[in-house]
């Protein structure tokens, strides 16, 4: 079994799978540089050699562009359902572990991942409906613009995480709900939104009916 990556190292090997799949060479050492903002070809060349180390890759001679994937036979991991999650008005958490989904393993980043149900429609904008399961990479911390589940006051929710001169807010993606702003008590962000699966209804009129947010925040779970 290969040890897990480090965000930066899910990153670049990320980075990599992209070049690959859109048909085009592996990057070098100079064009991570140029990508990830590195001033030196060694700080790429370290973090090839660690995910060859680990197991992902294979370096030839250590040249990049000679860099070959190594895919798993698992195509898919269970990742954890941890129940559901607010896109509206933040609700108060519980914690109750509700099964598990398969994921893309190139779909996750070095650490611990879970899954939450998404209700309400504060996200609509952003493609996040009502019923969708959101696949988090807990974390927490979480950089400009990206979506996160965080909680406010002890009650929680899914919001796009955004933080400028004037301070921190989480905005929804439905101009019918307002920006919660984070200097108004204490803020917990769980994880950043990384993946979202849907399951297709050709129903119309389907009734969401709200439930209170369930979800585990066991350290390991």
């Amino acid at each position: 079994m290969r040890k897990e990556l480090s965000l930066g190292q899910t990153k670049v090997l990320e980075a990599i799978r992209r070049r690959v799949e859109d048909g085009a060479s592996p990057p070098t050492y100079r064009e991570l540089c140029d990508e990830f903002g590195w001033r030196s070809t060694g700080t790429a060349r370290d973090y090839l050699r660690a995910l060859a180390r680990k197991g992902y890759i294979e370096l030839p001679d250590g040249r990049a562009r000679q860099i070959r994937l190594i895919e798993e036979h698992t195509p898919a991991v269970q990742v954890p359902i941890l129940g559901q999650v607010v896109a509206g008005v933040p609700v108060d958490a519980t914690e109750d572990p509700d099964g598990s989904v398969p994921v893309p393993r190139s779909w996750l980043r070095g650490g611990r991942h879970f899954a939450l149900h998404v209700y309400g429609d504060s996200m609509i904008g952003a493609g996040i409906m009502a019923g969708d399961l959101v696949l988090v990479a807990a974390s927490p911390v979480a950089a400009d613009g990206e979506v996160v589940v965080a909680s406010v006051d002890g009650e929680t929710t899914i919001k796009r995480f955004q933080s400028s001169g004037r301070g921190a807010e989480l905005v929804p993606e439905n101009p019918s709900f307002q920006s919660i702003p984070l200097e108004r008590g204490d803020v917990l962000i769980h994880g950043v939104v990384v993946g979202l699966l849907r399951r297709f209804s050709a129903k119309k009129n389907v009734t969401h009916r709200p439930h209170a947010l369930r979800m585990a925040m066991k350290e390991g779970v």
